[in-house]
């Protein structure tokens, strides 16, 4: 019997077995989405604090909606979290180039 052949029907049935593919679940939909709580909280404090807020709030819904059974909004609003925590980090870096080239300017100058 080569290992691909079909195994026979169920006695007392005409159901035939089923086969379980145990990859059926990505394992997206096993594990929670990451929070990225501690990244939201330094962003907010160190760079830019209206968007870090938003992904701080955002940040702190993930858990409770993995745990309401609401998986595609948990990973949303872990997305979320992460893109306005990344949108903070640019614009705090932006402000500290710009403070730096503006204050070696005004040094030079003056």
């Amino acid at each position: 019997m080569s290992s691909s052949a079909v195994p026979p029907a169920v006695p007392g049935g005409s159901r035939s077995p089923v086969r379980v593919n145990v990859h059926t679940y990505p394992a997206q939909l096993q594990y929670p989405p990451r929070t990225y709580l501690l990244f939201s909280v330094l962003v907010t404090i160190f760079c830019f604090p209206p968007t870090g807020l938003v992904a701080l709030v955002n940040a702190m819904r993930v858990n409770s909606l993995w745990k309401a059974q609401q998986h595609d909004k948990s990973r949303k609003a872990s997305r979320r979290a992460r893109n306005w925590g990344l949108l903070s980090l640019a614009i705090g870096i932006v402000v500290v180039v710009f403070v730096v080239f503006w204050s070696s300017i005004n040094y030079l100058n003056g």
